[in-house]
């Protein structure tokens, strides 16, 4: 075979070429790749550090802005007790209430207080329209006790099932003079036709003169039960929460008949052995807030006490407890800045929830009435949008 002079020194050399290029890409090829494994975590530790940086609770303009009218509806409220409907609107049920016009930020001295209105959000939440009785001048409170002079209601929660609005109210009276002269006398439960908003029936809730609990302030559908919260004053003088539970019957009505109680372990149909649900350590507001995000249930309530503006949230795998994970997720700052004005029963808005932060409301009032009308924004309520990653962190 004749040889051919330097083909194998021509190869070799090739070859040699080949083989450094082949390293040179390696080489290239693995600095490149460590370059973007740094970079890469160089990046997901800036949005690591972002993310932290986002994760705090911020004023929702937005439904301050709808709820801080100055004429055509409610113009001062507290409770803002929301449910939702079924086409994507909701009701805010409020308690004592201010409508007329304001100027300058301040509503006329003589303007009538009553003592709840419903507050009806659009399903676009562009607008909002006010429910109550009587002329825009001369209004009343839309739900009134029949029969019963004297007496009046502030809300409680509900639900919507089946063009049905279930309700709570708690009826009052008042023996005494002042700002705290009110006294509770019982829960009522009442049925709505929605959307028409005409009432169906009303019935007292007997088990609150039975146990002292005062439910119907937190509601919450299951589908196979209805759970119906309330606080009750414990022997050391803090309020905590308690849960019943019963079932709709074919007409579409609570089973009053049925409602089992919650004894701090398991549930009895005796409503003197209920107990109050395990985890909460903080002071049960009044009126707090239970739904389910996901697959875990979530309690808000504010410390109750004049100048408490600690906001809470409790997590369990059930709607009935032992709660944990309580989180701090908000203080409100107003009594700081004066003692005589008092934030309490703040409240969530689930049905809101955008891109995973909760809205939350709180109410702002006066221990000095004349600032609610010197200031409006003395007697409103504060919306907040709040991280879900704030409650649900451990």
């Amino acid at each position: 075979m004749k040889r051919v002079p330097g083909t194998r020194d021509e190869f070799h050399t090739i070859q040699l070429k080949t083989n450094n290029f082949n390293r040179m890409n390696k080489i290239r090829n693995l600095i490149l790749i460590t370059l973007i494994f740094v970079v890469g975590a160089c990046q997901n530790k800036k949005l690591d550090k972002t993310e932290k940086k986002e994760l705090k609770v911020t004023v929702d303009e937005h439904f301050n802005q709808l709820f801080h009218r100055n004429s055509g509806g409610t113009t001062g409220a507290d409770g803002a007790i929301s449910v939702p409907f079924p086409d994507g609107s909701s009701v805010f049920m409020m308690g004592d209430s201010f409508l007329g016009e304001v100027k300058n930020n301040q509503r006329d001295t003589t303007t009538k207080m009553i003592n709840n209105t419903f507050i009806v959000v659009n399903p676009e939440q562009t607008n909002t329209k006010t429910l109550f009785q009587g002329e825009y001048d001369d209004p009343y409170s839309l739900v009134i006790p029949e029969n019963d002079p004297g007496k009046f209601y502030w809300p409680g929660h509900g639900f919507v099932r089946d063009s049905v609005f279930h309700f709570f109210m708690s009826r009052f009276w008042i023996p005494g003079t002042g700002m705290w002269g009110f006294e509770f006398l019982n829960t009522d439960y009442f049925r709505y036709s929605w959307p028409e908003f005409e009432k169906i029936s009303v019935e007292p809730f007997e088990y609150t003169l039975q146990n002292n609990v005062h439910w119907g302030h937190a509601v919450f559908d299951e589908g196979n039960y209805i759970y119906i919260y309330g606080s009750r004053a414990e022997e050391d003088n803090i309020c905590k929460a308690h849960v019943c539970r019963t079932t709709l019957t074919g007409e579409n009505t609570l089973d009053f008949k049925d409602v089992e109680f919650f004894d701090g372990s398991s549930w009895t149909s005796d409503p003197l052995a209920t107990n109050p649900m395990k985890g909460i350590t903080s002071n049960i507001s009044e009126q707090f807030s239970v739904f389910k995000y996901n697959n875990t249930y979530v309690l808000l309530s504010q410390q109750r006490g004049i100048g408490a503006g600690e906001i809470y949230t409790y997590t369990s795998e059930n709607p009935f407890g032992p709660w944990e994970n309580r989180q701090m997720i908000y203080r409100t700052a107003e009594y700081n800045e004066d003692s005589d004005i008092i934030t309490y029963n703040a409240m969530a808005h689930p049905q809101y929830i955008k891109d995973h932060e909760l809205l939350i409301s709180y109410n702002v009032n006066s221990l000095k009435p004349s600032q609610i009308f010197e200031n409006v924004d003395y007697y409103r309520p504060v919306f907040l949008r709040v991280p879900m990653e704030m409650i649900l962190k451990e």
